[in-house]
């Protein structure tokens, strides 16, 4: 098969400062200060731009991106650790780490893509088994980590991406190289970068938290060769089957009844079941002889919950649990504890009355309420359009700009047209769409709530009071028990003091309900 791949033309002459003697080369980017991330990442990526553009050999080329690579890797990380999992839109400065990284994930990709072209184009291949694998592998290597960086940030995957990835995995397979160790040093192949892109497009990647794709990578990294490519669902349980046209710009679909095909006429079957299996083994391993586990909550931020999604998501892809009905309204949005302590507390002080005495003097009462004043705006609220609703949550879309940061596990206050408290929810899935619109899936888990503050009162735990929620229970028969916190207040039997309008509680938390990394959801008992 012939391979198509993106690449820049190279049309000019080679910038006098770029070194291409891969000793000089060497020297110059161990000089590159790690401190200055920003500004080495730059001049990095502007000197593999400049390689990418020259005419020159292809692999001469490769030869001194492979010299700057373990520099790169730290660059990589040093932004990563500044954008990933940011709240959404990223603030400016993520936003530049964000965009820096991706232009050096680009360049990358195109010196390794060049070079295979260059060596694929060929009437006949030398040695293609030992000059081949390597710059295929790296190359499928960046096309991998602009996927992760995407659903690190839950932006989309850039178009064309997924495109070469399948291409080049292909073309591994016909030539049976995907088995050839392409990174010495992590001992990795074409087929593990396949499958690690694979299975975390597979993760519902939108809906996950705090470093739980790095999670994922890692139960993948622990179990590798469990997942496989078929050409045929004969003899398989078609509810734990995904299917993958190689010859599209996307990431497999789940094969169920009613589901429509992926575009495309090159479809292998992904099969995970040895995978599935042997999580669930593990989780066995893990719960002891009774069988029972301590995961409660479907979302509690440890790593066994995550298998047991991991092993939901792969091994029996869930459905939806309640119909979407179409919306075409507007509410009040505020996010995080903080915030929605403030304006449930702002609400709790409206007048009523003086709303109907307006009615009656003709006066334009507004269905939704959002704050203007100055400190509100500084805190952070603003309208959001709802697309559709369901019994337990909704689908919301803004235009880019807005004055409210949003990130997958976060609590978020939502005010109705015509509400006068203020419901509390938990954002489940994020995207940001083209043109820096963002949509995000929120899940109500409380119709109204309670600002309080809450004290730790046990010894050297002891400390400030802090803005905390007390939930009204979504089913009216069932007591108020629950508190929203900041992380990491739950511990078993820790004993507070709650403030709710200088009303003193002394309370003991019994069972912890969820834990993400912006809240603990818990219920308490008097102590």
């Amino acid at each position: 098969m012939a391979l198509s791949l993106s690449v820049p033309v190279t049309t000019r002459s080679l910038p006098k400062e770029v070194e291409t003697n891969p000793k000089k080369a060497r020297a110059w980017v161990e000089s590159l200060p790690l401190t200055k991330t920003h500004e080495s990442t730059r001049a990095l990526t502007e000197n593999i731009e400049a390689l990418n553009h020259a005419k020159m050999a292809a692999d001469e080329r490769a030869a001194l991106v492979d010299v700057y690579r373990p520099v790169a890797a730290v660059l990589l990380d040093e932004l990563e650790a500044e954008y990933a999992y940011s709240s959404l839109p990223l603030p400016p400065k993520q936003l530049e780490a964000f965009d820096l990284a991706r232009q050096l994930l680009i360049q990358c990709s195109y010196t390794y893509k060049m070079l295979v072209l260059e060596k694929t184009g060929k009437m006949i291949v030398f040695n293609a088994k030992k000059n081949l694998p390597g710059p295929m592998y790296w190359a499928m290597f960046y096309l991998r980590e602009l996927m992760m960086q995407s659903y690190k940030t839950y932006y989309p995957v850039p178009p064309g991406v997924w495109q070469e990835f399948h291409l080049i995995y292909q073309y591994a397979e016909e030539q049976s190289f995907l088995a050839e160790v392409g990174d010495a040093e992590t001992s990795s192949t074409m087929r593990d970068l396949y499958t690690d892109a694979i299975m975390v497009s597979l993760a519902d990647p939108y809906r996950l938290m705090y470093k739980e794709v790095d999670r994922v990578l890692e139960i993948l990294s622990q179990n590798r060769g469990l997942m496989e490519m078929r050409t045929s669902s004969e003899g398989l349980n078609p509810q734990r089957l995904f299917v993958v046209a190689l010859d599209s710009d996307g990431a497999p679909k789940v094969l169920v009844q009613g589901n429509r095909p992926p575009a495309g006429q090159i479809l292998r079957l992904v099969d995970p079941t040895k995978l599935v299996e042997k999580l669930q083994q593990r989780i066995r391993n893990q719960s002891g002889p009774g069988g029972a586990t301590a995961a409660k909550s479907r979302a509690t931020h440890d790593l066994t919950d995550l298998i047991h999604r991991l092993i939901r998501l792969w091994g029996d892809p869930p459905k939806r649990q309640f119909r979407r009905n179409p919306a075409d309204s507007a509410v009040a949005l505020c996010s995080g504890i903080k915030a929605i302590s403030y304006f449930t507390d702002l609400a709790s002080k409206e007048d009523p009355e003086a709303d109907a005495q307006a009615i009656r003097e003709g006066r334009t009462i507004p269905l939704l309420k959002i704050p203007q004043d100055p400190m509100s705006q500084m805190i952070g609220v603003e309208e959001w359009h709802v697309l559709n609703q369901s019994a337990n949550g909704l689908r919301m879309h803004r235009e880019s700009g807005g004055n409210v940061s949003i990130t997958v596990g976060e609590a978020v206050g939502v005010r109705f047209m015509g509400g006068r408290s203020w419901n509390v929810g938990v954002i489940r899935w994020l995207t940001l769409l083209e043109g820096n619109a963002l949509e995000f899936g929120v899940e109500l888990i409380a119709p109204a709530a309670i600002s309080i503050t809450i004290e730790p009162t046990i010894g050297s735990t002891a400390g400030k009071p802090v803005p905390a929620l007390m939930l009204f229970p979504l089913m009216p028969e069932a007591e108020s028990d629950t508190l929203l916190t900041s992380p990491d207040t739950f511990a078993d039997l820790r004993e507070f003091e709650l403030n709710a309008s200088d009303d003193l509680l002394h309370v003991r938390a019994t069972t912890l309900i969820e834990r993400t990394s912006r809240f603990d959801m818990f219920q308490f008992q008097p102590s």
